[in-house]
């Protein structure tokens, strides 16, 4: 047994030292040298065509030209302590930058802010000020304990946000907000983002302010919420990501509940309403919508180029990863042209869909985005998403329709101009008119029509005295001003179906 186990060794062994195994050895280097050759001229040839393309219909891939220019630190909001970009630390250990001042002064770790309820608004539901005044009052007690509480809900939310008070007063001379971002680190995947998503509560406090002072009695100072507010949107937009231009969606929807309490309650004055559609009117989503993409593909292609080069470190370092896998070391020694392949498809895919809206003609094309986000449904579905020289695309892309957020937000925007026009006419004659067509020039310069289809918002004043003001929404049906819920979450709209009303609820006489 012995003899035979030498004998197959001594085998195996002068197979390793012969010419035959040199010869397989050789062949398949050659082999695999062919095969990079090949995978990288056909993904760079691919690449080569999708950007010639594109760029012949005007578009380009330079991140720096999408990178907002600076703002002198005297107009600039965020050049304001409060919004010092500082290192942070993760749990683990790593670093990244945040607003550590703003997420102090806004005490995130207060456990009632985010539950306070501020209402629904696009459901018709007004703030619960009842709600809203004993969750103030804990959080009072939580900051200042045993601490004896002012007087009104308002006074508790000054002294609990101090912040507030010195932020309405900077903006009024600090027209612009650009956050301190180093745009040029590379790769741009690198660069943290929750400042941006600081925002959100950010914008939450101050609509819960301006519910507060509306509820006091004092529209003037909700008017300057509201109006901070639009300034801290509008430069959040201008964040050159796709992320940018949703948080600054989520800031529109939370905002609309201080406008739509001040509507519905009459609360607003001529002059306040005139300020209000002075804000609004430059807001245009559907703009906001293509340079979100422009942005996302010179992003992603800048990405791309850098991991196509980079080592285990410096990806590990940009996306967080752990200690490295066979995941890793597959990805650092893929062939450039896979990285080529899913730049091609990740920008055919974003580019594709700038074809959903149409900024100059504000309208937008729902079936074009529908039919979009079911091809990439169907691809991803196919063999070939699983492919190495696609499957990042897809996975980054898979989610596309992103036009159907920016055309609601912008539809509320037009909406929200019309019903202040509306308040401003009842202010005049003491009633709402009887059609649209009495509100310009005199309460509003340009009448927007609906996005969805190019057509007047559908108007209708109703016999009680109040109004319907819709748009035929996503489906670009007109269902006669119906409200449809979503199946799996009752409590929610379905954007997708029914019409996107303004709501008007019946609450309170005018004043």
């Amino acid at each position: 047994m012995k003899r035979l186990f030498t004998r197959a060794c001594a085998r195996i062994a002068r197979f390793f030292w012969s010419w035959g195994f040199l010869k397989f050895v050789v062949a398949l280097i050659a082999l695999v040298i062919l095969f990079y050759v090949e995978e990288d001229w056909r993904g760079a040839r691919m690449w080569a065509a999708t950007k010639a393309e594109w760029e012949a219909r005007g578009e380009t891939f330079d991140y720096s030209k999408f990178i907002p220019p600076p703002v002198p630190d005297d107009q600039n909001l965020a050049a304001l302590p409060l919004f010092k970009l500082e290192a942070g630390k993760y749990f683990d250990g790593s670093s990244y930058l945040a607003m550590l001042n703003l997420t102090r002064a806004m005490h995130n770790s207060l456990p009632n802010l985010v539950d306070v309820p501020i209402g629904g608004w696009q459901k018709g539901e007004l703030p619960d000020m009842a709600k809203i005044q004993k969750a103030i009052a804990a959080n009072y007690s939580i900051v200042f304990k045993d601490a004896k509480l002012p007087d009104d809900t308002l006074s508790q939310f000054g002294v609990i946000y101090p912040f507030c008070a010195e932020l309405l007063a900077a903006s009024a001379t600090h027209p612009d907000f650009r956050i301190n971002f180093d745009y040029t680190i590379s790769p741009p995947a690198s660069r943290s983002i929750s400042a941006l998503a600081a925002t959100i509560p950010l914008s939450q406090i101050l609509t819960l302010q301006s519910i507060l002072a509306l509820d006091q009695h004092q529209p003037d100072v909700a008017l300057q919420d509201f109006k901070t507010n639009y300034e801290l949107l509008s430069g959040v937009k201008r964040d050159p990501t796709l992320v940018g231009g949703l948080v600054a969606i989520g800031m529109n929807d939370i905002n609309g509940a201080a406008i739509f309490k001040g509507l519905a309650e009459h609360d607003w004055s001529n002059a306040q309403l005139i300020e209000m559609d002075h804000t609004l009117k430059p807001i245009n989503f559907l703009a906001d919508f293509q340079f979100a993409i422009r942005s996302e593909v010179a992003n992603s292609t800048a990405n791309y180029e850098f991991f196509e080069s980079a080592n285990l470190s410096q990806m590990q370092e940009t996306l967080g990863m752990g200690e490295s896998g066979l995941a890793d070391v597959f990805l650092l020694h893929w062939p450039s042209g896979w990285w080529d392949g899913n730049k091609t498809r990740i920008t055919t895919i974003l580019f594709q869909s700038l074809a959903t809206v149409d900024p100059q003609a504000r309208l937008v094309f729902p079936r074009r985005g529908d039919d979009l986000q079911n091809r990439v449904e169907q691809a991803i579905r196919s063999w070939k998403a699983r492919a190495p020289w696609n499957i990042l695309a897809y996975i980054a892309g898979g989610r596309i329709n992103f036009a159907h957020r920016f055309a609601q937000a912008q539809v509320w925007v037009d909406e929200t101009r019309i019903a202040c026009a509306l308040e401003r006419y009842r202010l005049a004659h003491g009633v709402y008119p009887g059609s649209l067509d009495a509100l310009a020039p005199t309460y509003i310069d340009d009448l927007p029509h609906d996005i969805m289809n190019g057509q007047p918002y559908h108007y209708q004043l109703r016999v009680n005295g109040t109004y319907l003001l819709y748009s035929v929404g996503w489906n670009q049906t007109d269902d006669g001003g119906q409200v449809v819920l979503r199946n799996d979450k009752p409590s929610e709209i379905d954007s997708t179906q029914g019409d996107w009303v303004w709501p008007t609820p019946q609450v309170a006489p005018a004043k």
